[in-house]
């Protein structure tokens, strides 16, 4: 009998993308404190995040399976996270205006004995230069909460001139890795499931 699984996430973007799997699982958010550490690196933090994700779900449920993922924003050595106000969420629209922006996923599995797994997918997006209207048009529909930089990528085909790596990745969870890892933890998918690997 496969071991339960937990995804340690509220987005309803990465529920979708694992049910796209066929795995049965729960879903349960981990309460963990994303400040950044002074003077440290992007890639360590979305890394150290995603890590303290799995773990902390995992610590209150022994012989489980637990699948947590990070996946911010990077332009440079900035990272944007989720915006908390319109304003702030007009702003980090700008920034990526017309730039390529890096958005690399950060996967980690606790498998059942406790064993932790992880996984880098590296991807980036090149944005199309957006008009004040593109910017102010979004943020009033509301598309910018709970989204790491303010981007829905799912809805912002228009604005996306150029992708590179895992589509899924850029969404929230890179499939592709994501079954590969379930693999490895005993936990099988779908297979007639399109999983799509990173270029």
């Amino acid at each position: 009998m496969a071991p339960k699984l937990i995804l340690a996430s509220q987005s309803k973007t990465r529920k979708g993308l694992l049910e796209k799997l066929g795995v049965t699982f729960l879903s349960q958010p981990a309460d963990v404190d994303e400040t950044p550490l002074k003077n440290e690196a992007p890639l360590a933090y979305v890394k150290r995040i995603a890590i303290s994700k799995a773990e902390t779900i995992a610590a209150t449920h022994p012989g489980c399976v637990i699948l947590a993922a990070d996946s911010p924003v990077i332009l440079g050595r900035r990272i944007l996270q989720t915006p908390q106000t319109e304003d702030e969420a007009k702003d980090m629209l700008k920034l990526q205006s017309g730039r390529r922006v890096a958005i690399p996923t950060v996967l980690v599995l606790v498998d059942s004995t406790g064993k932790l797994h992880h996984k880098t997918v590296n991807s980036w997006i090149k944005m199309k230069r957006l008009s004040a209207s593109d910017i102010n048009a979004y943020v009033d529909a509301g598309l910018w909460k709970h989204t790491a930089g303010g981007l829905k990528i799912e809805l912002m085909e228009n604005w996306i001139q150029t992708t590179h790596g895992s589509v899924s990745g850029i969404m929230g969870l890179p499939l592709y890795e994501t079954e590969v890892l379930l693999a490895r933890a005993g936990i099988q998918t779908n297979p007639f499931s399109k999983a799509e690997k990173a270029a």
